[in-house]
């Protein structure tokens, strides 16, 4: 008589449609696991008489209960309160670590290298704007999802704003009033958030037959000098602008130093700010949800440390135009 093998993890993974470090994480009852997923498990491991191997289970790899955070500049606004948004969405015994890269690709490179050695258990990764290549390849089985920007050539989960959307939205806005030429004042051409932004400026003027002129489009990092000569020269041509949208806080804070009025209707900036309901008397803008960035951030690194099986997914969260 032929004698029934034993069933194996993976066995009972292939039933419940989930991964072997899932069902021995559901087995060892560690944290991270869906309840709806939980159940599948359970009930599979009980539809197969399933039972673990004591040896094997004790070389399993134990969680650190810990999670890092790696943005930029933590004393920005908008990555301090992505930062909340994930200590608001972990459990009590799970320990957030919070590291700025300052903006420095090397400085980056060395803080995910140490967090991998440390064997925490995920990261949220606002990378820099030029991060070094292959910069995640060393991580082996630690989980990144980034937040804000994905780095370039680097497969992994990303939770991102809908950039072109909320910028097409706002310069549409402006044709709307009867503008014909809105120019566009933004950051680096290099930094990504800005490569979408303008996709969308682009979009709204191809929506209303507008061509674009190259003329309106000003694209370096913030200098409030360089901002107001180039303001200036906007003024001095043919047929200057009528309106002017930003591509970012740092760019609106830039022109505002410069004397640009930012509180009148033909302007829209990206990215709400601290006070920009007072300044000038009130600046109108295209607002990122940070706090729905960070929490959405943070339930998929949950999801991919508790299924490193699931496909990469790149979300992205919509933005609100928010007129003053």
């Amino acid at each position: 008589m032929t004698r029934t093998r034993p069933a194996t993890i993976r066995d009972v993974a292939h039933r419940a449609g989930v991964s072997t470090k899932t069902v021995s994480r559901v087995i060892n009852r560690e944290s991270y696991v869906a309840e709806s997923t939980r159940t599948r498990v359970l009930r599979a491991i009980e539809a197969l008489s399933y039972r673990p191997n004591p040896a094997a289970q004790n070389l399993r790899r134990t969680t650190s209960r810990s999670i890092a955070v790696v943005v930029e500049d933590i004393s920005e606004p908008f990555a301090a309160e992505v930062t909340l948004a994930v200590e608001h969405a972990v459990d009590e015994g799970t320990t957030v670590i919070v590291s700025s890269s300052m903006g420095d690709p090397r400085r980056e490179a060395t803080i995910l290298a140490t967090l991998a050695a440390r064997q925490v258990d995920g990261i949220i990764l606002a990378p820099t704007q030029a991060p070094r290549p292959r910069l995640l390849h060393r991580m082996g089985r630690t989980a990144v999802v980034c937040v804000d920007r994905p780095v370039p050539g680097e497969p992994t989960d990303a939770v991102l704003s809908d950039n072109a959307r909320g910028m097409q939205e706002a310069v549409e806005t402006l044709l709307e009033q009867g503008h014909q030429r809105v120019a566009y004042m933004g950051d680096s051409s290099r930094v990504f958030t800005q490569v979408e932004r303008l996709r969308g400026y682009r979009a709204a003027l191809e929506s209303r037959s507008i061509d674009l002129d190259p003329a309106l489009i000003y694209e370096h990092r913030p200098d409030v000098e360089r901002t107001r000569r180039h303001l200036a020269w906007l003024t001095k041509l043919p047929d200057p602008p009528t309106a002017i949208v930003s591509g970012n806080s740092l760019t609106t804070l830039a022109m505002i130093r410069a004397d640009f009025n930012a509180g009148l209707d033909c302007f829209i900036g990206f990215d709400d700010f601290p006070l920009a309901d007072f300044v000038c008397g009130g600046v109108s803008v295209v607002a990122q949800d940070a706090a729905a960035l960070g929490g959405e951030a943070t339930r998929t690194l949950l999801r991919r440390i508790a299924n490193d099986a699931a496909p990469l997914k790149t979300s992205r969260l919509a933005t609100q135009l928010v007129l003053r």
